[in-house]
């Protein structure tokens, strides 16, 4: 019998993981399926029955239902109930199961060591966590700007003592970061495409690697202001194609060359 996948978002049309994973799917010959379940949040619990109902094979989760999903779910994994973040569903002994493969995406993303790092992580959603995770376990010093106070107050809750917070609206010149990371929607194509949270002017005296986890476009502004002034970039799209990977086996259990999920994702982005 096929199998059946599906990214869970909302909205959930522009994502390139179907296209990601059916490209991967065809290449293994597995018989299976990815599609978009476009769910808004009112409708979360109604679709996770579903999911039981019609036996889904797995999901992959994105905004905004990557922290509200958990209550709904039978077991998450000890990663993804520190991040308190989901973005991995699958079967497990009759368990529908939670786990998190986003803080390995951004891991896997950078060429050299990232320890000991002085990090800013911009926002403080479920992207952010799986970022904040992987960066204390190379044990960064991480500072977060959020927009909201309960954002910074739900993540000093999870993480503790181990994150530090300046309030958003004070100037990013208040910390040298080696690493600035934007975690929020700033830059995304649509009407926050011409929008980022750092004023040009910083990167004339400050020089960080900058990783923007938005990937549509691929150069955002952010990306753009860094470059230009000479400062290390990473692509969001990098994040993306390496937790579609490690999230594929977990789905499958089979191995697929990262090389062939990026061509795909390119593919798509191109269209």
């Amino acid at each position: 019998m096929s199998k059946k996948f599906g990214i869970l978002a909302y909205p959930a049309g522009h994502s390139l993981s179907p296209a990601m994973h059916n490209a991967a799917f065809k290449k293994l010959g597995i018989d299976a399926s990815y599609e978009f379940f476009e769910t808004p949040p009112e409708k979360l619990e109604e679709f996770i029955q579903r999911v039981r109902t019609e036996h889904i094979d797995g999901l992959s989760i994105s905004i905004p239902h990557k922290e509200k999903i958990i209550p709904l779910l039978d077991e998450v994994t000890d990663a993804a109930q520190e991040i308190g973040a989901v973005n991995t569903v699958f079967w497990r002994d009759k368990k529908l199961v939670g786990d998190n493969t986003d803080w390995l995406g951004f891991s896997k993303s950078f060429d050299n060591s990232i320890e000991n790092k002085k990090v800013v992580v911009l926002g403080g959603g479920g992207a952010a966590r799986a970022i904040i995770y992987a960066l204390l376990k190379n044990n960064c010093e991480v500072s977060v700007i959020t927009r909201e106070a309960w954002e910074f107050e739900g993540l000093q809750k999870d993480f503790g003592e181990r994150i530090k917070n300046y309030d958003f609206i004070q100037n990013l010149d208040n910390y040298s970061p080696e690493i600035l990371v934007n975690s929020t929607p700033l830059g995304m194509k649509g009407k926050f495409e011409e929008m980022s949270f750092v004023d040009p002017v910083w990167f004339e005296s400050h020089q960080a690697l900058v990783f923007d986890i938005v990937y549509s476009p691929r150069e955002t502004k952010l990306v753009q202001d860094a470059k230009a002034a000479g400062c290390e970039t990473i692509e969001g799209l990098q994040m993306l194609v390496n937790q579609a990977v490690a999230q594929f086996e977990k789905f499958t259990n089979q191995k697929i060359e990262v090389e062939m999920m990026w061509s795909a994702a390119i593919a798509e982005l191109e269209k």
